[in-house]
This record gives C-alpha cells, structure tokens and sequence, in this order.
C-alpha cells in the first residue's frame, strides 16, 4: 500500500492562533493562582481537549460552574450574551474567536440595523450560535438561521437580505443555497452575500478533490464533532471513492491497508503528531 499526503490538511491559522492562546492563559492563571477554563470545547479534537484537561483547563458553559478565573474563548466564538455574563461575574476573558469569525460578528451587527439577518449554517454549531447571539445596544439581532435548501422559503418583495455562512460549512450545500438565495434579486429583494466559506477550507478541500483522482480511498482524520472534518468525508463520498472518518490511529482498521493508494487528509483542528500517528500505525500494520 502506498501513502498519498493532502497538499493541504491539519491546523487552519485560527486554530493555531488560539492554541497558543490557550497555553498563555494556563501560565497566566498559574501565575495568578487563578482557575483556567474553556468556554466549552477549545477546538473540535478529543485529544487536544484531553491534553490542556491534563493541563488544568475545565470545560464550562456558563459562569455558575465555576468560581472566577481566566477563561478562553474558543475560536469558534461565542454569544454576546455570554460573554456579557462571564465578565460581569469577573472571569477575565481569553478571546481565541478566530479573527476572520470576529470580522463577520462585527458585519452582523452593522448589517442587521438595515437588513434581515440570514444564516446558513449547520444548527447548534458554536459558530453559528455565536453569529445568532449578536448584540447591538442590548438587543440581539433579528436572524433566521437556514441549514438545508429545504429551509430558504421565499422572500418577500422590496425585503433586504444580508447573508452570513458558518465558515466551515459545505460548499456544495452552501453553492445551491446561494444560488436560491440569488433567485431572490428577481422577485423585487435585496440580496447581499456578506462573507464566504473560509478560504482555508475551501484550499483544504481542493486539495482533497485533487486526492481522490490519484487514491483507490480516503482517509479522514479528525474529530467526530468537527464539522469541517465531516465536510471532508462527505466531499470524499461525493467524488466516488471510499472514504473513512477516523479520529485517531486506533481506529485503524485491516480493510484500509486493502489500498493500493491510500490518499490522508485532516480536519482544520486536527493535531500534526495524531496525523502522525495515523500514518506510523499503518505502516506498522503492513509489516
């Protein structure tokens, strides 16, 4: 069996970004004497949050779980609510939002005194609750969140719309709902695309389709619960070939080194040392 590499694959900017963050707001608080937390799950990998758990980080959602400490805002971002919260109960904030999520936080607010406030994005996702817990002068912003064609509807004449998309949504799904979305513009409404799925999963995922030409299957490596890793698997199925969705070099299983070519790629929170351990185990496997 021979091992093919994604040109593109493993830690996005932004996740790095807030990695290191994360370990400063760890010296921080024990220089302090102080608890460190994550606002919920720092990134979308087990094994990440397993090793800053080791590290004395707590995972909580809201400030009663815990008393007052240094707290890190995963990269994901969070609701206006919550960080509001948190402050006025005295934890110091750690903001890890991804700066290009913090750009399109701040688009809504400045969209959404004029516009309705359209969100495509998978339900529930901590981005996509972030982008609908907007605030402007105490007020969250009017949105409607949309997940699948089925829930686009249809506009209502001389409406204006701003769309927002989670930026690690799918593209195929996030191409025909914005071309819906465009059918507005002929039935009298405004239709404004505010920002795009992230370049770097965009690069990621060209890189994969470009994988799957070479590769008798795909190896996904990444978080069950991430969903640019899932998009991953998903592109993988849609191009034809067989795909697996692993999280870590224990579920390596004998069907896999059955390959000719095996094509690796990784989720955008997934660690270099677990893609390395996926590779080391098959190799191993074949001995």
């Amino acid at each position: 069996m021979e091992i093919r590499l994604s040109q593109t694959m493993g830690y996005c900017s932004g996740v790095s970004r807030a990695l290191a963050m994360a370990e400063k707001a760890i010296d921080q608080a024990k220089a302090e004497g102080q608890p460190v937390y994550s606002l919920g799950k720092l990134i979308h990998n087990r094994q990440v949050n397993e090793r800053f758990a080791a590290q004395g980080v707590r995972e909580i959602e809201s400030p009663e779980e815990g008393e007052a400490g240094v707290v890190v805002v995963r990269a994901h971002g969070i609701p206006d609510h919550l960080r509001q919260a948190f402050t006025a109960s005295g934890y110091q904030l750690v903001d890890a939002t991804c700066p290009v999520v913090k750009h399109n936080l701040r688009r809504i607010a400045l969209y959404c005194t004029t516009h309705t406030i359209l969100i495509v994005g998978h339900r529930g996702h901590p981005e996509t609750l972030a982008m609908q817990g907007v605030q402007v002068a105490g007020t969250v912003c009017n949105s409607r969140l949309i997940t699948s064609l089925d829930e686009v509807g249809e506009c209502h004449e001389g409406e204006r719309y701003a769309v927002f998309v989670q930026t690690t949504f799918d593209e195929i799904t996030w191409s025909v709902i914005k071309e819906k979305l465009d059918g507005f513009r002929s039935n009298g409404c405004e239709v404004i695309f505010v920002n795009d799925v992230c370049s770097s999963s965009v690069n990621r995922r060209s890189a994969l389709l470009a994988l799957t030409e070479e590769c008798d299957a795909i190896l996904v490596i990444g978080g069950k619960n991430s969903a640019n890793t899932r998009a991953l698997y998903l592109l993988a199925l849609e191009a034809g070939v067989k795909a697996w969705h692993i999280e870590g070099p224990d579920d390596v299983i004998p069907e896999m080194l059955d390959c000719a070519i095996l094509g690796i790629t990784a989720g955008a929170s997934t660690p270099t040392e677990v893609i390395d351990d996926v590779i080391q185990r098959l190799e191993q496997e074949q001995q």
